[in-house]
């Protein structure tokens, strides 16, 4: 390798650890809670756990407990800390359920799941998982968690309670909120 080619090679290097050191970022939740939402597609993960585009999301309240009941949507909204803002990063959310389940009785059990989404530093974003399938419908711990590469950077956990136990929403404590697309 010439003496050019190798001095090219190590600005490249340094120009992407420089770029992945700028996309180093922290996660603070804003609230947390039970939420309403409306589909706009939902796509099937090769688990058999399906992930829904949402807009229009809406915080009716903020708890921890969770009532085990079809349609109910619950999970965290957080802002994205970091240099420079406005730049688009990729982090890693993961479902941990109390239980292993089986979406597809063609498929396997599975006691967590994971995918990549994109998110904008600076900007608030919102994770969280809805009630669809009574085989989804288990009582226990339900943990959300960001991740960026090995560092977990958020975590929440919420019990998920027997369907009679539902908290009551105050009137005022309501936050609508349209996620920017980039």
């Amino acid at each position: 390798m010439t003496l050019r080619r190798l001095s090219a090679a190590l600005g490249l290097a340094s120009l992407f650890a420089a770029h992945a050191e700028a996309q180093s970022v922290s996660v603070s939740i804003i609230e947390h809670g039970l939420y309403t939402a409306e589909i706009t597609a939902t796509e099937r993960m090769p688990n058999g756990v399906e992930r829904n585009l949402l807009r229009n999301i809406c915080h009716v309240v903020t708890t921890d407990k969770v009532p085990a009941r079809l349609n109910v949507m619950f999970g965290f909204r957080f802002r994205t800390e970091g240099t420079p803002t406005g730049e688009v990063v990729e982090l890693t959310r993961v479902t941990r359920y109390p239980v292993s389940m089986k979406p597809s009785p063609a498929l396997g059990a599975v006691r967590e799941y994971g995918h990549d989404i994109l998110v904008q530093i600076g900007r608030v974003s919102y994770i969280g998982y809805g009630f669809d399938h009574d085989w989804e419908l288990q009582t226990g711990p339900w943990t959300l968690e960001l991740w960026q590469g090995r560092r977990k950077l958020a975590e929440k956990t919420f019990e998920v309670v027997d369907r009679g136990e539902r908290p009551a929403p105050p009137a005022d404590d309501s936050n609508c909120f349209q996620l920017s697309s980039f």
